[in-house]
């Protein structure tokens, strides 16, 4: 007789409980297409601004007696910066800066110091200004040499030129320089023979001068001092200068 194998009839059993189970889903994916909606940017309102005058407000400082004076002046569109003098009495007496001709012998405030403009300069270079300063004798025609004088070399600017036509060249007297100023000035001494020499400068555009003192041996019967001022354009490599005066 056979011997019937019980895993033979479980094994139906299990496949046929097991697909019972299971429950079939259809999923029905609609392909329609959704039209795309249109989106517009929301762009803001700004009303028409009126066109305001500039305006400064000029505030005069360090001078206890005008300290609280203070005045809004409209400024023209075509002039965005006034040159504005107190001139003392009450707050409607400010002027525009006079010239040096109207200035009668009192100091001339200078210009305010141009930030900008002496940022793009140059500090350092390869150049080397050399040359010999002294006085020549409109009597004697001798030349009195400048020994151990101090010289500097000043880059031309609207501020440096301020100071070289209305102080040097028309002898008036100004308000003290802005200390930032030195920043930029290159200096040097000459020898007993009157030579000097500047090393590392920038090509440009510079005012060399110095202050000599002479008496007798130019003329004067006291001891006078006498500025003495070029304006020289150095380039590359070495620029020779010769620094003098006529004196009387």
């Amino acid at each position: 007789m056979l011997k019937f194998n019980k895993s033979y009839l479980l094994m139906p059993l299990l496949i046929f409980s097991f697909s019972g189970c299971v429950e079939k889903r259809v999923i029905t994916i609609n392909t329609a297409k959704v039209p795309r909606r249109t989106y517009q940017p929301i762009r803001p309102h700004i009303p028409h601004r009126r066109e305001e005058p500039i305006k400064e407000e000029i505030l005069i400082k360090n001078n206890p007696v005008l300290e609280e004076v203070k005045e809004v002046v409209t400024v023209p569109k075509n002039r965005p910066v006034l040159d504005i003098k107190y001139s003392g009495g009450n707050s409607q007496s400010i002027t525009t800066e006079p010239t040096s001709s109207e200035l009668n012998g009192e100091t001339m405030q200078r210009m305010s110091f141009p930030e900008d403009e002496y940022r793009r300069l140059q500090k350092y270079g390869n150049s080397t200004v050399t040359g010999t300063i002294y006085l020549k004798s409109s009597i004697t025609d001798d030349n009195i040499v400048g020994r151990s004088v101090k010289l500097y070399l000043n880059p031309v600017t609207s501020y440096s030129k301020q100071w070289y036509e209305q102080s040097y060249l028309g002898g008036y007297k100004m308000s003290p320089p802005d200390k930032r100023l030195y920043n930029y000035l290159k200096f040097t001494t000459s020898n007993s023979d009157g030579e000097f020499s500047f090393f590392g400068i920038p090509a440009g555009e510079y005012y060399i001068g110095a202050k000599l003192t002479c008496a007798n041996e130019c003329g004067f019967n006291s001891p006078k001092i006498i500025r003495v001022v070029k304006e020289i354009s150095v380039g590359y490599g070495t620029t020779n200068v010769d620094l003098s005066k006529i004196v009387p």
